[in-house]
């Protein structure tokens, strides 16, 4: 029965679906992988098997001294094309499933020969003049391991005898195949010499290691270490197999027993990694030094001798990286003073992996938890002597494990920028030392790691296409002009060489390295990312800092700007010129976001780059317009004038700057180009319309091209609106377009032109859009939250909206009368300005609606805006005194305009509007009665015309008793103030009535005249005004009774006025009418109301001759009792004291003392505003000898004789 496989141990040893066999990418050289250094120095000598006694073997090669095409490029490592493919192998490897099929390659630096191998097919070429590809049939892989068929190990034969080496294939099963030359791959490979390994059951081969020109190491996942052997008799090459010597059998002689140490027994396990250490031991003639033999075998490194084959010591790499989930050892490297590098990697936590994952894949799985790999690096130095067992202190840095002959101490363990995921494909990493181990390159299937020994430097070099794209070998160059910081790079599509500066590594600095390499990242990913044949793809590390990221994108955008010769090739044609700068920032951009770091960078740093980007498109647009306008045939540019005058005011002080100060200001001040503005505004200004098309339409082109290349590009920066003081809408942008708004429709309605083609004519739709654009775009900005932080925001935000408000109806009507409609109404509408698009739609016929030219537009633009926009049409027809517009499109059918009336109205009560007038109307047709009364109500209140006034009232009380009739409620406090004010309409018309009469007695011309009326009614109801000279109260009497035959109404206190002035010879219940008024009064002040209460009892006790009535010689009581009687006095207490409510309100009923008080000058001046200031000092006098006449009458003891009598006939008995 076959022995179950071995316990997989390594992620990379035992052969399964969709992974790759242990070491079948393992690049093959001509000493140990990953030992320090490739230089000859450090490779023990290695035997020609062609001519065992030459062992000088090194094929040199010289690197040619032509132009390099550039992949990669930083002040640490720059990346070049080295050759090319043959093209039997593009071929293969083009059509190459690498998740599928398993492909293996190697650089040979002794050789100097390249290798490519799939399980079926060895590819070789001497990789400097890939001319000629040798093929040769690979071992045949064993089905019964792995699917799917594994690649072949492999080692390169040196020969000096001939230009080309031999190769030794190993199958994963232990299939050899040997040919002493590839030149047999010319004729199909089939002389070759083949051999099999002695595996166990289960047993599988996992590495192949050339020790020198002669010996080969293999090892299998059982922990077996076979030597292969190349010898050659008589000319023939054979190759031979055997497995380490065994350890001391028991049976041993005693004296061996005795003097002898037993040789430690290693560990078994699947050995993922082989390389060759410092040997020790004596050197004689043709004996060469003993080597030591490293192998990590699991997560074990064990060290061997090569000559004895004996295990001289082990220890495990577990203790010193700690407590982590599934540890494998994958593979490492020995440094020349035996310190070993030690690749592993782990199954790290859902937190770790999830953050790394994203950084470096922007994010696997569509949410589900993909496996992941996280690799470290751990550096092991021996720390006792050999033959001595260490005692463990604990893993970590600085700590001690304790092994089988002898510990090593952890100098360090780092971490690696990389994780795989089950998304990636098969591949075993390998490492290579550069410079003494002073680098760590680490090759995985799809990116190349840079690690630092001596600083925290850490970088990378990723494929583009990792699907159809491999990276299949790693090796340290050798030869002519190549050191130790020269390494070759074999992919599935081409061979670079990559130069790392060991200098720069060592003294990298973290604290502003990390700025610098995201700089050069970027500056990388724009300068050589467009290369479609650059096979490598520009990524940020994992974990990105967020501050770096800014820093490094905004300097490179800004050296874009200056035209930064390390990244702008110097080109005399500017147009071509800024073409490659605004690729550059494209792909500067899209970098960005293809590596999903977008996110890391605040609002601020987005938008900087987004503004550059403008800028630099708007220099471009600038740039074109420009040579249009030369090329049109004109001599001469203002354009140019303009920069010269920025140029002389700002001078620049650029090492670069050149005599041309045109192309200098669009190669180096591409971020001033806001502040050119002003400068072409003042060529306008100097040399008037002619100016305009050239100057005005260039800076058209700077804004449009700003704000166009901002909206379209809002997603790609990731911008958030507003933006933080955009460029495009600084105070002298606006105040400049203004002013050229201003010039060019100053030139278009010159009269003079109007029948001339005018330039300012038709840019004015151009720099209307660009000025409201501008505005809007501060008003936003200012608005925003970020700006409430800055000083004086909110008073600028208040000045500028109040500015646009008055400005924008203005520019739109010009936009209109210069036969610019459609821009006027395009306009209005996206900056929603719908009371100037109602405004614009309706200054043809508007009625009917059907004659208006714009029906059709109305309609469209309701039902896109709905309310926002017909509420305004409304308020434009009450405004404009159309509401029959309004009415006419309800009645027409669309009834939502009766919905939009009614909003409209709600919405103007809201603000504290009056819309009464019209609004009765709409309450009448819909039944709301109630609701229809109360407007009337208001709005008689401020008729102007008494007969308007009467058919208000009487409308609103036949609404109100409609309410009551249909069952609602009976509010009799609205129903006495209707009937109030009807009564105050009457009295009015009674006035009218009379003066008309008054007047009656004029014939001819003076019937028609209005002074001769006014003049005629004063001759007879104002006889005692103009007996007493009361000019003041004579001048307010006539111009009421001018409006009173004018028919317009008067405010009560006018009204209480005109009652109380004139004779009332026979009207003496005037005084009591006007006490009635004034009772009922609300809306005058009550100081106001008082001194009209003072007034009227003044006029009252002033109106008879009051030492007539008393002279009481030669009369009897009932005599005097009917003088009394007939008084104004007797008239006016005869109708206030029936009704104990109306007396008891303050100023109905005063004695002769209390009417004394007269109006000081601020009351006469708010009782009538507007008139002249001595009619006020009249006024005043007249006041004060009302008064001074009730006060020399002394009517103290008539007030009560009289009110004693009234009560009397009134029925009231006397009271003691």
């Amino acid at each position: 029965m076959a022995s179950p496989a071995p316990r997989k141990t390594h992620r990379y040893a035992t052969p399964r679906q969709s992974v790759t066999p242990p070491r079948q990418r393992r690049m093959v050289s001509a000493r140990p992988a990953g030992t320090p250094s490739r230089r000859t120095e450090d490779i023990a000598v290695i035997q020609d098997v062609m001519d065992i006694d030459d062992v000088q073997m090194y094929n040199e090669r010289v690197l040619g001294s032509g132009r390099e095409t550039i992949y990669a490029r930083t002040d640490e490592i720059s990346v070049a094309f080295h050759a090319a493919l043959p093209f039997e192998a593009r071929r293969e490897l083009k059509g190459a499933d690498f998740y599928s099929q398993s492909w293996t390659g190697a650089v040979d630096a002794i050789t100097g020969y390249a290798l490519a191998a799939s399980s079926n097919t060895c590819f070789i070429w001497h990789h400097p003049k890939p001319t000629t590809c040798y093929i040769l049939p690979c071992p045949p892989s064993s089905q019964d391991y792995a699917q799917p068929l594994s690649a072949p190990f492999h080692a390169l034969v040196p020969s000096r005898s001939r230009s080309e080496p031999g190769l030794v294939l190993l199958s994963i099963r232990g299939d050899i195949r040997f040919w002493d030359s590839i030149t047999s791959g010319l004729a199909g490979g089939g002389s070759f010499e083949s051999i099999n390994l002695e595996l166990g059951e289960g047993e599988y081969t996992s590495g192949l290691l050339r020790v020198d020109g002669q010996i080969y190491i293999a090892s299998t996942s059982h922990g077996r270490l076979f030597r292969l052997m190349l010898t050659s008799q008589s000319g023939r090459h054979t190759l031979s197999a055997r497995p380490f010597a065994p350890p001391p059998a028991p049976g041993l002689s005693f004296a061996r027993l005795l003097w002898s140490t037993p040789a430690p027994q290693p560990t078994l396990g699947n050995i993922s990694a082989l390389a060759l250490g410092s040997g020790s031991g004596e050197v004689g003639r043709g004996i060469a030094a003993d080597k030591e033999l490293w192998t990590l075998s699991e997560t074990r490194v064990q060290r061997w001798s090569l000559n004895k084959e004996v295990l001289l010591s082990e220890v495990d790499v577990r203790e010193a990286v700690g407590n982590v989930e599934d540890l494998e050892g994958v593979d490492f490297g020995v440094e020349s003073d035996g310190t070993l590098v030690v690749l592993v990697s782990y199954a790290g936590s859902e937190q770790e992996t999830a953050a790394m994952a994203l950084d470096q894949y922007g994010g696997f799985g569509m949410g589900v938890p993909v496996p992941r790999r996280i690799y470290a690096l751990v550096r092991l130095s021996a720390s006792t002597k050999r033959g001595e067992v260490a005692k463990f202190e604990g893993g970590g840095d600085g700590g001690v494990i304790e092994g089988i002959g002898g510990g090593m101490k952890v100098d360090r363990v780092t971490g690696v920028p990389y994780a795989t995921t089950a998304a990636s494909a098969p591949s075993h990493p390998r490492l290579t030392l550069l410079g003494g181990g002073a680098v760590v390159a680490i090759r995985f299937v799809d990116v190349v790691v840079f690690c630092a020994r001596d600083s925290p430097y850490q970088d990378r070099l990723t494929l583009k296409a990792p699907n159809t794209d491999q990276i299949l070998g790693l090796e340290q160059e050798q030869g002519e002009g190549a050191g130790p910081e020269d390494v070759l790079i074999l992919t599935a599509g081409v061979l670079m060489r990559a130069r790392v500066d060991l200098g720069r590594v060592k003294t990298f600095d973290e604290a502003t390295g990390r700025a610098i390499l995201i700089r050069a990242l970027l500056t990388q990913a724009i300068l050589y990312g467009s290369n479609s044949d650059n096979p490598l793809h520009f990524s940020f590390p994992p974990e990105v800092d967020p501050e770096a990221l800014m820093t490094g994108a905004e300097g490179l955008s800004r050296a874009v700007l200056e035209s930064d010769p390390e990244i702008i090739r110097p080109n005399h044609d500017l147009t071509s010129q800024l073409t490659s700068r605004k690729d550059r920032l494209s792909w500067l951009i899209r970098f960005i976001n293809d590596n999903a770091a977008l996110g890391k960078m605040s609002q601020r740093s987005r938008q900087r780059l987004a503004t550059d980007a403008e800028k630099l498109y708007a220099c471009h647009q600038l740039w074109l317009k420009m040579n249009e306008h030369l090329d049109a045939g004109a001599s001469h540019s203002l354009v140019t004038d303009a920069i010269h005058a920025f140029t002389a005011a700002h001078p620049l002080l650029h090492p670069s700057a050149s005599h041309d100060i045109i192309r200098d200001f669009f190669r180096y001040r591409v971020a001033e180009i806001g502040r050119l503005i002003p400068f072409m505004v003042e060529r306008v200004e100097r040399a008037g319309e002619g100016a305009m098309r050239e100057v005005g339409g260039a800076v058209v082109t700077i804004l449009q091209a700003g704000l166009s290349y901002r909206a379209y590009n809002l997603a790609v920066y990731g911008v958030e609106l507003p933006m933080i003081k955009p460029w495009t809408s600084r105070p002298s942008a606006i105040d400049g377009v203004l002013k050229l708004v201003d010039t060019a429709t100053r030139f278009a309605l010159d009269p003079s032109k109007a029948n001339t083609k005018s330039a300012s004519r038709e840019l004015i739709p151009e720099l209307a859009t660009v000025f409201f654009a501008c505005v809007q775009e501060r008003l936003d900005w200012l608005d925003s939250p970020i700006a409430a932080d800055e000083p004086g925001s909110e008073r600028d935000h208040i000045e500028l909206k109040e500015r646009f408000d008055q400005l924008r109806p203005e520019i739109l009507e010009t936009l209109r009368v210069t036969s610019h409609l459609p821009n006027a109404l395009t306009l209005a509408a996206s900056h929603a300005d719908f009371r100037s698009l109602a405004a614009l739609l309706h200054q043809d016929t508007v009625y009917p609606p059907s004659s208006n030219p714009h029906a059709h537009t109305i309609d469209e633009y309701v039902d896109r805006f709905g309310g926002m926009f017909a509420r305004e049409v409304v308020r434009w027809c009450m405004v404009h005194g159309e509401a029959r517009v309004v009415f006419a499109m309800e009645e027409s059918g669309r009834g939502e305009w009766g919905k939009y009336m009614d909003e409209y109205w709600a919405e103007e009560e809201g603000q504290g509007g009056k819309c009464d007038a019209v609004a009765w109307l709409r309450d009448l047709g819909q039944g709301r009665w109630s609701v229809a009364g109360t407007r009337l109500s208001r709005e008689a209140k401020g008729a102007g015309d008494v007969g308007v006034k009467h058919f208000m009232l009487s409308v609103g009380k036949l609404a109100h008793l409609a309410q009551m009739q249909e069952g609602g409620d009976a509010d009799e406090a609205v129903l006495d103030a209707f009937h109030d004010s009807l009564d105050f309409v009457s009295v009015q018309e009674k006035m009218l009535q009379e003066f008309r009469e008054a007047a009656s007695s004029l014939r001819g011309k003076q019937k028609q005249s209005l002074d001769a009326q006014v003049d005629a009614v004063i001759k007879v109801k104002g006889t005692r005004l103009r007996a007493e000279r009361r000019h003041g109260l004579l001048g307010i009497m006539k111009i009421f009774v001018r409006q009173v035959l004018q028919g317009k109404a008067l405010s009560l206190e006018d009204a209480v006025d005109v009652l109380t002035l004139q004779d009332n010879v026979e009207g003496v219940e005037n005084y009591a009418t006007a006490l009635h008024l004034l009772a009922h009064a609300e809306d005058i002040p009550d100081a106001r109301r008082q001194s009209s209460f003072r007034r009227v009892w003044c006029r009252i006790y002033n109106h008879d001759d009051w030492d007539s009535i008393r002279e009481t010689a030669n009369i009897t009581d009932a005599q005097l009792t009917s003088r009394f009687r007939a008084t104004a006095l007797y008239t006016t207490f005869n109708v206030i004291l029936p009704s104990p409510q109306l007396c008891q309100i303050p100023g109905v009923d005063l004695d002769s003392k209390e009417c004394l008080p007269v109006p000081l000058m601020p009351e006469i001046k708010s009782r009538f505003p507007g008139i002249q200031e001595d009619m006020v000092g009249d006024l005043a006098r007249d006041y004060r000898a009302e008064s001074s006449g009730v006060e020399g009458l002394k009517l103290g003891d008539v007030y009560h004789r009289v009110r004693e009598l009234v009560m009397l006939d009134l029925g009231y008995t006397r009271e003691g």
